[in-house]
């Protein structure tokens, strides 16, 4: 019985984080054409030279974008496997390890980012990197990892019973 239990609350909470993911997927498909149009009428205008600063900085913003994209569809497939009641499958710890691989490869971007906005605003002082994308991604790495080896663990319990 408290299996049953268990599944019900996992199936009510991804069926909630998908709902916010699925928002989230909409609003990233609005604003990276959004953005990309904005760096399209910036570097159109006539009688302006952009620093290349500012055009590494619109590249930086555009690709942070579409990795956040990347990021946040993969957790929506996870969310949603786990809604249809695909628990912790192949498949579905596929899709949690690709989303932390995809929020490790956001980080750089997201440092330069942050970089080139304090170096074209002229703040003086230190790096301040952010390292919570990593840290982030790392520890969906480690959770699908883990997922991995207990379905293995499961598998053998299996065979031998």
């Amino acid at each position: 019985m408290k299996n049953f239990q268990n599944k019900a609350k996992i199936l009510k909470v991804s069926t909630v984080l998908r709902a916010m993911l699925f928002a989230g997927l909409v609003l990233w498909a609005i604003g990276i054409p959004a953005v990309l149009f904005q760096c399209i009428i910036f570097w159109t205008r006539p009688a302006t030279t952009a620093p290349s600063t500012a055009l590494c900085l619109q590249g930086s913003l555009v690709l942070s974008l579409v990795f956040r994209f990347m990021v946040t569809l993969h957790l929506f497939r996870f969310f949603d496997r786990l809604k249809k009641g695909c628990l912790f499958d192949a498949k579905t710890v596929g899709n949690l390890d690709a989303a932390g691989k995809w929020w490790i490869i956001l980080w750089p971007f997201e440092v330069l980012h942050q970089e080139i906005g304090r170096a074209i605003n002229d703040q003086p002082g230190a790096w301040a990197w952010n390292c919570g994308d990593l840290f982030a991604g790392l520890t969906l790495i480690f959770v699908a990892w883990l997922l991995k080896e207990a379905q293995e663990l499961q598998e053998e319990q299996e065979l031998t019973v």
